[in-house]
């Protein structure tokens, strides 16, 4: 038996990153197939503000889109994770991760804000989480900017073959892109598909995919990480 093919639905930077740090940690490089369900278009902006204080990152597509336009680099960064804040940092920002859910962010910026602040959230058109309106009720000064348009891909044909007559394990980072797959390939005949999932709700869209799925013990890139090695090694121990 052949070790199965990742495929990488993330847009193809992130992705990338992300294979980075896995093969570090693990030592595999499994064979990718790269093939997004979900597509970023930068929005032309408005003046941004100038007397911002906290600016809340939910993904690193909203880190590249606001450094594009703006060379400011006075306010915090509170962002949902190490990538995301790996990201602002790489840009010029003081940044610090929440390590986990919009939850998480949520929870750090109400432990580190103030009625003075001037807190702005960050994002594409879809959010699980309004975080600038959970601070609204709050008391707090807080809004968001759209900053890009998110949108669904097609899978490639290469990743629709592999799908079919291939053991293929598919990571999912979001409850959005695991959205856009599963309107793809549910009732579609799977040869041996396993996804592995960043948290619960990214498992949702997929409960009609007749194929197994995991959950990684923490919604984090290093969490993700350990948990694709042990399924490659327990994959690898079977065959």
């Amino acid at each position: 038996m052949t070790e199965p093919t990742l495929l990488m639905i993330r847009p193809e930077p992130q992705s990338r990153a992300f294979l980075q740090s896995f093969a570090a940690q693990s030592g595999f490089t499994p064979p990718v197939i790269y093939s997004p369900v979900l597509g970023i278009a930068p929005r032309k902006q408005p003046d941004l503000p100038t007397d911002a204080t906290l600016l809340l990152f939910t993904s690193v597509n909203s880190v590249a889109v606001w450094s594009d336009c703006t060379t400011d680099r006075t306010p915090r960064a509170l962002c949902v994770g190490d990538n995301t804040a790996d990201a602002a940092r790489a840009q010029g920002f003081t940044a610090q991760s929440a390590d986990g859910t919009g939850e998480d962010l949520l929870a750090l910026v109400l432990a580190q804000a103030t009625a003075k602040d001037r807190i702005f959230y960050l994002s594409g058109n879809h959010a699980a989480l309004d975080l600038a309106q959970a601070l609204q009720a709050k008391g707090l000064q807080a809004e968001r900017i759209v900053l890009y348009d998110q949108s669904p891909v097609s899978l490639s044909q290469t990743a629709l073959d592999a799908l079919s007559g291939q053991a293929v394990i598919v990571p999912v980072f979001s409850p959005r892109t695991a959205l856009y797959l599963a309107d793809q390939i549910v009732g579609k005949p799977l040869f041996d598909c396993r996804f592995l999932c960043i948290s619960t709700n990214a498992t949702v869209p997929l409960r009609g995919v007749q194929a197994p799925v995991e959950i990684a013990s923490h919604p984090t890139r290093a969490a993700m990480v350990s948990a694709l090695d042990l399924m490659l090694r327990n994959f690898t121990a079977k065959a």
